[in-house]
């Protein structure tokens, strides 16, 4: 019966949030540059361990991603993004892919931004040890991992956010911000919530809880169309492609809310060539012709910003 369960949230995941729901099969362990299962909490939770590519061969700081994946909040884990991950480190990135808790298991949103805090910070911490250039540090994300990004964004340049959150920055500013079909709306979870829902995104608002979604003050706080100034989404980087039907609604209505308020910010929208394109597909197909454009767009992106 368990292993009925398992399989069945397995194909939830896959159709909400294609492969990316999942770790890909391929092992990290055939990867030559990888320092894996880092504690960034040292507590013996798998959920607070980070995974380090492209680092070994460095011999001087050398610019970095932080690389948050995604997973509805409910699913997926640090491997989901391997591929994704040596594309960056083959580009001439050091890649820190962090684990974070899922929701609801005992911890809700404000308790997995902290977690992610906390990576930012031990970024800092271990800039020489991983030879991490400080200067040169993007923050990227797909799906869940898209909003921890643009809610990250949000924290990052609001002090009321930091309070709430109960956050400490970390002693560098992000030098870019890269999601990928980012579940930029939150509050639209509410209306795949109840009994009489059904589908993955109900599965997803349902698996979260009444709790999480019906407290007034939390989701307020997470809804980054009233949370913060829109101001401090300036310079966002944002793709998605029309065949993605999980969050490819939020990002259009979040890109027509930056524009309508003047927020200078990139939006990319990729077209079917050679493959039917659907949510996360340059994460979980990163050998498609339209992921290698995709993917290339998004270093070009970060190439612009060095320091």
């Amino acid at each position: 019966m368990k292993r009925n369960l398992t399989t069945i949230l397995a194909l939830l995941l896959v159709l909400v949030f294609g492969l990316n729901g999942l770790a890909l099969a391929e092992n990290t362990s055939d990867y030559h540059d990888l320092i894996p299962d880092v504690a960034y909490i040292d507590d013996g939770d798998a959920n607070h361990t980070l995974d380090v590519y492209g680092s070994k061969e460095k011999s001087e700081p050398t610019k970095t991603v932080v690389e948050v994946h995604g997973g509805g909040f409910i699913g997926g884990n640090k491997t989901t993004n391997t591929d994704h991950s040596i594309v960056f480190a083959d580009a001439g990135y050091v890649v820190v892919t962090p684990d974070y808790s899922k929701i609801p298991r005992g911890v809700s949103f404000p308790d997995v931004i902290r977690e992610l805090f906390t990576v930012y910070q031990w970024v800092a911490d271990h800039a020489e040890e991983y030879n991490i250039d400080t200067n040169n540090i993007f923050l990227s994300g797909d799906s869940a991992g898209g909003y921890y990004v643009l809610i990250s964004m949000a924290i990052m340049h609001d002090p009321a956010l930091q309070e709430y959150f109960g956050v400490t920055l970390p002693p560098y500013e992000f030098s870019g911000y890269v999601t990928t079909c980012p579940g930029a709306d939150t509050w639209a979870m509410r209306d795949d919530f109840g009994e009489d829902k059904k589908g993955p995104a109900a599965y997803t608002a349902n698996t979260i809880g009444a709790d999480i979604l019906m407290d007034d003050e939390l989701m307020s706080h997470l809804d980054l169309f009233n949370c913060t100034d829109p101001s401090v989404f300036e310079g966002l980087y944002m793709m998605t492609t029309p065949g993605d039907t999980t969050t490819g609604a939020a990002v259009l209505k979040f890109d027509a809310y930056l524009t309508e308020h003047g927020v200078d910010h990139i939006l990319k929208s990729y077209d079917s060539v050679e493959n039917n394109l659907i949510h996360v597909f340059n994460i979980s197909h990163t050998d498609w012709v339209e992921s290698i454009q995709a993917n290339q767009d998004e270093i070009d992106f970060m190439e612009s910003l060095l320091k």
